[in-house]
């Protein structure tokens, strides 16, 4: 395939979670198939707060070093506040990046009642804008604001979320140009419902915007029954077909 020789160049992959919908996700088969696309990224997704999630987590770490960008997605079940539950699960995220080597962990910011708690941490931290549904973190202003508080702190780029609030990305242009130097990551997906594949929604202009950055992709898009697993390989090359 032609897009093959793209991957050379460029850091891409998928969150490891994105199959969730038809099957275990945590396991060396799920892994594989990332693998098997020509994806060299990854992005664990520690989607709850549970012992026994984490747990499982921990059967991925050997196949996790295949890959040569790794970052983690940190909880988004719970709030962030100063007290020992949020201590005892930054703890535990510290561990597991320090095992996987991952580059960057990312938080949604709307989560958080306490930032200091993340100094505890050596860490490199990173808020996501948000979608539509949220009120705060999805505008230029308020993101501005954020940073101008928190100057160590990096953004991962969520296009998708981008799109939901403004369908003619403008907004994201606006991001790209004022945090060009901040952004560390892109999440890339479609977005019609929810983190849509984009060989459905064919939105070629989110995968566009790719273009204007040179930091890892991660593609969000989720899959269910109707892609089945074959759903990714459609989505790389889709991708790939629509990147520079």
């Amino acid at each position: 395939m032609e897009y093959e020789k793209k991957t050379k160049n460029i850091v891409i992959g998928f969150s490891h979670g994105v199959l969730y919908k038809i099957h275990d996700i945590n396991t060396e088969e799920n892994m594989k198939l990332f693998q098997d696309c020509g994806c060299n990224a990854i992005e664990v997704n520690y989607h709850h707060d549970r012992e026994n999630e984490f747990l499982e987590l921990n059967s991925i770490i050997p196949y996790i070093r295949d890959f040569d960008y790794v970052s983690l997605h940190a909880p988004c079940d719970i709030r962030y506040g100063n007290n020992e539950e949020t201590r005892i699960l930054l703890k535990r995220v510290n561990d597991y990046c320090l095992k996987i080597n991952a580059q960057l962990v990312v938080v949604h910011p709307d989560l958080v009642d306490d930032w200091e708690i993340f100094d505890e941490f050596k860490i490199n931290w990173a808020i996501e804008n948000m979608d539509d549904r949220k009120e705060h973190f999805k505008d230029l202003a308020e993101l501005k604001a954020f940073f101008t508080s928190h100057p160590t702190w990096k953004l991962v780029l969520d296009l998708g979320h981008c799109n939901a609030n403004d369908k003619t990305m403008g907004l994201a242009e606006n991001l790209i140009h004022n945090f060009v130097d901040r952004i560390k990551e892109i999440h890339l997906s479609g977005y019609e419902t929810f983190h849509d594949p984009l060989y459905r929604t064919k939105q070629s202009e989110i995968i566009k915007l790719c273009n204007k950055l040179d930091v890892p992709i991660i593609i969000e898009s989720t899959f269910g029954i109707n892609d089945g697993v074959d759903g990714l390989e459609r989505e790389f090359g889709y991708i790939m077909e629509n990147l520079d």
